[in-house]
């Protein structure tokens, strides 16, 4: 072995320590850097300008280098096996069964005011650990990457049976996992220096790790849509379902009005349970009755070679999904990261550490992509 290839080995190895370590606590501040604007930390943070000049008394807009603002409401972290979580925990430690479900405890409105509380401080953490290395190439700097974590709300998608070490029955809720990776992916696109926009979010917590294998995600129907006057009604039927998937479009569709040309991209991430095709991740382009959308097409192939292991093959097809019509990403892909109908791909969903790993493929899918532009 090369002393080259020694090097990227630790670095890789490095990387992953970094990344699997315990849940990093959240920073709900900002240091202002030098050239830095209200207007600008706003943006940034997804916060308007009189919010902060009221959480830091501010009379005017001018901020200076070094000052510390606060974005948001102190948080107070809560600890548990299947956590942590921010306002309140489970009822119970584990999924009890496949009909098991946890309702929304406030209203959307209110899940809305701490999701956003939640993703400004996950924001803020991020960027501070960026800002430490700021010698570092950021690659996807100027892309636009919306991620859409598949069901959620009132529609917590497939619920499968799984064994745990000791041969007990535990249950596997695909929108939970599906949106663990998504903030994962959010994550490492954010440290690349992406501008990334999520279009469902939870109020309750970020990335969770969990190490006992008879401990899963409990399904909560408590995510919003990441849309602040959609969630001023009292309904649940605001809530992310089946009956309103075309206001993930909507939301994406925001968010690329500000991109810059040729550089934005749409990924929907999923974990079905499908009898009728092999385990491992499948990406999804546009294919709508026989007409090909050749950038969705060319996507899916760079994202299906970054997914596949040896092991476990990765997929390609082209469907005619709600969530890729109409979508004004330059390109636009559905990834199934794992297929629960499979119980070793429901088994390895499970572990954090394997949620952390199928991230990082898919971020490098998007590496590989913006390489090519």
């Amino acid at each position: 072995m090369t002393y080259h290839r020694i090097f990227q080995v630790c670095v890789g190895l490095f990387v992953v320590l970094l990344t699997l370590g315990e849940p990093l606590g959240l920073s709900l501040t900002y240091k202002v850097r030098k050239g830095d604007s209200l207007w600008a930390i706003a943006r940034l943070f997804q916060v308007s300008v009189k919010e902060i000049k009221r959480l830091n008394r501010l009379r005017s807009d001018r901020v200076y280098p070094g000052q510390v603002l606060r974005l948001g409401p102190r948080l107070k972290e809560i600890k548990v096996e299947n956590g942590p979580y921010y306002f309140y925990k489970p009822r119970v430690a584990a999924q009890q069964s496949r009909k098991y479900i946890e309702p929304a405890r406030f209203r959307p409105s209110q899940d809305y005011r701490n999701a956003r509380a939640l993703l400004r401080a996950f924001d803020a953490d991020i960027l501070s650990r960026r800002a430490k290395n700021q010698g570092r190439r950021l690659p996807l700097k100027g892309w636009t990457v919306v991620i859409d974590p598949g069901h959620g709300g009132i529609d917590p998608g497939a619920i499968v049976s799984n064994k745990d070490g000791k041969a007990r029955s535990v249950y596997v809720v695909e929108d939970e996992y599906v949106y663990d990776i998504a903030l994962r992916v959010y994550e490492l696109l954010r440290l690349n220096g992406a501008e990334v926009g999520l279009t469902v979010i939870s109020p309750n917590h970020l990335i969770r790790n969990n190490y006992r294998a008879s401990v899963t995600f409990v399904n909560e129907q408590n995510e919003v849509y990441n849309d602040e006057k959609r969630n001023q009604s009292r309904s649940k039927s605001v809530r992310p379902g089946g009956r309103n998937l075309l206001q993930r479009v909507r939301i994406a569709n925001r968010y690329f009005k500000r991109a810059r040309k040729g550089k934005s991209l749409f990924i929907s991430l999923h974990a079905d349970n499908s009898p009728g095709r092999p385990k491992g991740p499948l990406a999804i382009y546009l294919n709508r009755r026989g007409r090909v959308d050749r950038r969705s097409r060319t996507f899916a192939q760079v994202m299906r070679k970054a997914l596949h292991h040896p092991d476990i093959p990765a997929l390609i097809r082209g469907r005619n999904l709600g969530v890729l019509r109409n979508n004004r990403a330059y390109a636009e892909i559905l990834v199934e990261v794992h297929n629960m109908h499979d119980r070793g791909d429901a088994y390895r969903l499970r572990f954090h550490k394997n949620r952390q790993r199928c991230a990082e493929r898919i971020v490098k899918g998007i590496l590989n992509y913006a390489n090519r532009r």
